[in-house]
């Protein structure tokens, strides 16, 4: 579990370093584009991609850190017991959906060979980013599920 752990922070750096570089080049697109009238060529394509490896690496630290959107408005009114198996199972869906998820984005890189209109970049580095996302995400649930079943233990 310490290694997903890890995996899932670094993966979350890189996520954040990426984003940065974003709202640099989108900065220094429009700063160019108003005080020059000389945008950067295919910031829109370098952008979109950025954010694939912004949104989809990170997906796992948020899981591991318990950040993800969860409405618990009648949930935390019941027992802890009760709360637990709600959550497992909630999570067992998830990584049921996620699984399939991921497989598919593996099918779809294996097969994609497709690049950018301007700037001539491939498709296909961005869906394995996509599909290492998902696979860390469902690692991250299936560490998620085994603390629960641990804590349930503990009880």
């Amino acid at each position: 579990m310490k290694i997903i752990h890890n995996l899932s922070r670094w993966f979350a750096y890189v996520a954040t370093g990426v984003l940065g570089l974003m709202m640099l080049l989108t900065v220094a697109d429009v700063f160019m584009r108003t005080f020059f009238n000389s945008p950067i060529m295919g910031t829109t394509e370098v952008t979109e991609f950025m954010m694939v490896i912004v949104v989809f690496p990170a997906l796992a630290w948020c899981a591991v850190q318990r950040k993800h959107i969860k409405v618990d408005l009648l949930v935390s009114h019941l027992p802890p017991r009760v709360q637990t198996v709600i959550d497992s199972t909630t999570l067992f869906l998830a990584l049921c959906t996620y699984i399939i998820i991921t497989w598919h984005s593996m099918l779809e890189a294996m097969d994609v060979y497709t690049t950018t209109a301007l700037l001539n970049l491939p498709h296909a580095p961005f869906y394995w980013v996509l599909t290492a996302g998902f696979t860390l995400f469902c690692l991250s649930i299936v560490t998620l599920l085994i603390e629960n079943f641990m804590k349930e233990i503990k009880r």
